[in-house]
């Protein structure tokens, strides 16, 4: 992945997974779990690793994913995040409270539900990026909106399972921070990903605009504003804003699409998040390097054969 990231050109935060338990308690994995299983030294050397070969990559930073609270303890979370400092890491992103099953797991074994023990026992910051958070009562939305972690919401996915819609009117309302993210791959689209949100709250509210930010006309621009901030945050990498100091990530929408053609400004971008589903992207520029032009990577023709090639080796 990081050999990718580096070859398209693409920002990347490798995030491996630290997975040691089956289930809540310290439940012993089955055997088909136990070929990803890891303790504290094996996890730290595979981040040690990782981090060393960062370093020779431009567009690559490390953090870490702890998978859930059912995959490790309050010991093992510990004695991971103090050996390798939390403050040396990118970003901590943990799966949490996504389907009914867990939060009543977590209930039966602790007594609290999961945002709550999580907070009850780790410092959570803006470092964290707690995914999909599902099941939450309204205080656990409330820490978590007052801590400054990121709620990493997957729209397509969390549809797809039948999970459930995240308490997004009650946390947007408390100024907690977000971004999107596939999960499954789903869907990779972005922009997907963005309309399932907002149409989402608005079916659940009988309102329109419903994260439509104070002061602003475009729930397009609130949109992307948002999810720009908090994905900064998740990714552990400054980007998000065109500033002095930020990466020069960015891209250029194509004006005679016809999605867009005629828009302006911000009406542009509501165009671009609700009018349908082509891509109107039309250039990337990935710390100032143009990497895709007129709708084409430069290394597409390659990329689409590596590609090709793996699937049918997985494939047999």
């Amino acid at each position: 992945c990081m050999q990718a990231a580096e070859q398209t050109g693409i920002g990347f935060t490798a995030l491996p997974v630290l997975y040691r338990y089956g289930g809540f308690g310290s439940t012993e994995p089955v055997a088909a779990q136990k070929r990803f299983i890891n303790d504290t030294d094996s996890f730290c050397r595979i981040v040690e690793v990782l981090r060393q070969a960062s370093k020779a990559m431009n567009n690559v930073s490390v953090g870490i994913a702890p998978h859930s609270l059912r995959a490790v303890d309050k010991t093992l979370l510990s004695s991971v995040l103090s050996n390798l400092g939390i403050d040396n890491l990118a970003a901590v992103h943990i799966h949490i409270a996504e389907q009914l099953k867990e939060v009543d797991d977590c209930v039966s074994w602790s007594g609290r539900r999961p945002v709550d023990w999580l907070f009850d026992h780790f410092e959570v910051d803006s470092k964290w990026c707690l995914i999909h958070a599902t099941h939450m009562d309204e205080n656990e939305t409330r820490r978590m909106a007052e801590s400054g972690c990121v709620a990493g919401l997957c729209p397509t996915t969390e549809a797809n399972l039948g999970d459930g819609f995240f308490n997004m009117q009650q946390y947007n309302r408390q100024n907690g921070k977000w971004a999107i993210g596939s999960d499954s791959h789903i869907s990779i689209d972005p922009v997907e990903e963005l309309r399932w949100l907002e149409y989402g709250t608005r079916l659940l509210s009988h309102r329109r605009n419903v994260l439509l930010s104070a002061g602003q006309s475009h729930t397009g621009r609130s949109l992307l504003d948002a999810s720009w901030q908090g994905g900064k945050l998740a990714c552990g990498r400054k980007t998000g804003s065109i500033e002095v100091g930020y990466r020069a990530d960015f891209i250029v929408l194509d004006t005679r699409h016809p999605r867009l053609y005629a828009r302006r400004e911000d009406s542009l971008l509501d165009s671009w998040i609700f009018a349908g589903n082509q891509n109107p992207v039309q250039h990337v520029y990935v710390g100032g390097r143009q990497l895709i032009k007129d709708g084409r990577h430069v290394n597409e023709e390659q990329v689409a054969a590596n590609y090709r090639r793996t699937l049918h080796q997985l494939a047999g």
